[in-house]
């Protein structure tokens, strides 16, 4: 039977994360991606249509847990993951309650969307004020300290839980590298995340983002940002 899931995605987006949790779990899916505005660098119209944020991931799949199988579009980077791993990977990369782990696990799960991503937002949108704005000092000063607590997590653990990869660590990666295309924080003073992404970098599935979503990027895993984007 051929799989129901289908994962949209926006290029030079979070919704890398989809494609490469895909493929970290073996599944079958079919990919449909989607370029940029050209003029204002946003999700495309077609957006619209998949849902009312537009923004991504977008995924859509059969609901196999209701009687009429009725067909699902997903929002939320969050969202479609726990689907994805609960429905087509067996619970694998999401930590259980009596996992030992557990604990650290549930936090660095929200942690990235939660706290650190969004002050990235924040930084985004302050980076046109004058370098002594009470705002962008408020969000660099954030960016610093969630910096620091990533650094010595990974100082101390392969993975940011552990020696196993699990869901905190798809979501964790592309604040620390594509997203730097938009808001280009400089890594050369983090000697743990660079280990770790260089790690990531490795795996042939984390690869296979590149080959069939970003074909026209190379993974950012260096310490220095890339040139950044502009609105």
């Amino acid at each position: 039977m051929p799989s129901t899931l289908v994962v949209h995605h926006l290029r030079v987006s979070q919704s890398e994360c989809i494609v490469w949790l895909c493929e970290e779990l073996g599944i079958d899916y079919k990919l449909v991606c989607h370029d940029r505005d050209q003029q204002t660098l946003l999700a495309p119209d077609v957006y619209k249509e998949l849902s009312p944020l537009r923004t991504a991931p977008v995924i859509e799949d059969v609901d196999t847990y209701t009687p009429n199988l009725d067909h699902i579009r997903l929002a939320e980077s969050q969202a479609c993951i726990e689907w994805i791993c609960r429905k087509h990977g067996q619970g694998r990369l999401l930590n259980k309650p009596w996992d030992p782990n557990w604990k650290e696990w549930l936090f660095w799960w929200h942690f990235t969307h939660g706290s650190f991503q969004s002050t990235c937002q924040m930084l985004l949108l302050a980076s046109s004020l004058p370098e002594d704005h009470p705002g962008l000092k408020v969000a660099n000063s954030r960016i610093s300290h969630y910096l620091d607590l990533i650094e010595r997590r990974l100082s101390k653990s392969r993975f940011l839980v552990g020696d196993e990869l699990t869901a905190a660590d798809i979501q964790m990666v592309f604040p620390l590298t594509t997203q730097r295309a938009f808001v280009p924080i400089d890594l050369a003073v983090y000697p743990s995340i660079l280990r770790y992404l260089k790690e990531i970098g490795e795996r042939p599935a984390y690869q296979k983002v590149f080959e069939k979503a970003e074909t026209a990027l190379k993974p950012m895993l260096d310490a220095n940002p890339p040139s950044p984007y502009k609105f």
